[in-house]
């Protein structure tokens, strides 16, 4: 069953709205750090950008099922639990979908011979 707009077949699960969603919450703590905002008692600069980049990438390898995307969105999930409440739903979602669904991060070689 492919999709109609891309050609690439439908997957089960949430995993790419939520990264989606890490996506979203990278870039906006990224234009944060560019514009030295103050969050609750911490003032955010350009060398706080590491962290939403590695978001944005995690998140990106997440939706193209890598399994380094994987990992990384389970480290930063773990990390975006202790966000209550708003992180701590996201970041559960995530590591479920993640758990539930991980057949979809096999690498490609691996997938190649198990179907040869």
């Amino acid at each position: 069953m492919a999709s109609s707009q891309t050609g690439r077949p439908r997957v089960r699960g949430q995993i790419t709205p939520i990264a989606w969603i890490y996506v979203a919450y990278g870039a906006a703590l990224c234009a944060a750090c560019l514009a030295n905002a103050e969050i609750g008692h911490v003032r955010l600069s350009v060398l706080d950008l590491w962290m939403p980049a590695f978001l944005i990438v995690a998140a990106l390898g997440a939706i193209r099922r890598k399994p380094w995307g994987r990992w990384s969105c389970y480290l930063l999930s773990a990390l975006m639990l202790l966000g209550v409440p708003l992180g701590t739903i996201i970041g559960g979602l995530m590591i479920y979908h993640l758990t539930v669904h991980r057949d979809q991060f096999r690498s490609h070689a691996l997938a190649s011979s198990d179907t040869d």
